[in-house]
């Protein structure tokens, strides 16, 4: 799906479900998944479950970049995704960052956006952790 999204459509997209949920909690499952995974896209909070959920990503994953809307993907074999504005910062691991990064960004073609997050990803994952 996100293939066929440019930024503008992602935000829009962001901007009904909100409005749309204001002020009443999303019923069906469909409604529930699309207000779940936006807000983690657009407001993440490290309290969050799926960020917990990194202990059981584990090789083999796959990292890809779509690059119309500006969103990176992390999946594992397991059913677990992360989707990530490449510009915002979120609660990764050391571990699934390493791993993100020994199988490399799968990108339609080599472009600024694609080694600008590979270098972010790199210089979070070598911090030192207190």
């Amino acid at each position: 799906m996100l293939k066929g999204f440019d930024r503008e459509d992602l935000v829009t997209l962001w901007s009904l479900v909100k409005e749309r949920f204001r002020s009443a909690e999303p019923t069906e499952d469909m409604e529930r998944a699309l207000w779940v995974e936006l807000k983690r896209l657009f407001e993440p909070d490290k309290d969050d479950v799926l960020w917990k959920l990194q202990k059981y990503m584990h090789d083999p994953l796959t990292w890809r970049l779509y690059d119309t809307c500006g969103v990176h993907h992390v999946s594992s074999t397991r059913g677990h995704d992360i989707y990530m504005l490449t510009e915002k910062d979120y609660p990764l691991s050391t571990t699934v960052m390493g791993l993100m990064l020994s199988r490399r960004l799968q990108v339609e073609e080599d472009s600024e956006m694609a080694r600008d997050l590979v270098m972010k990803i790199f210089i979070e994952a070598n911090k030192p952790r207190s």
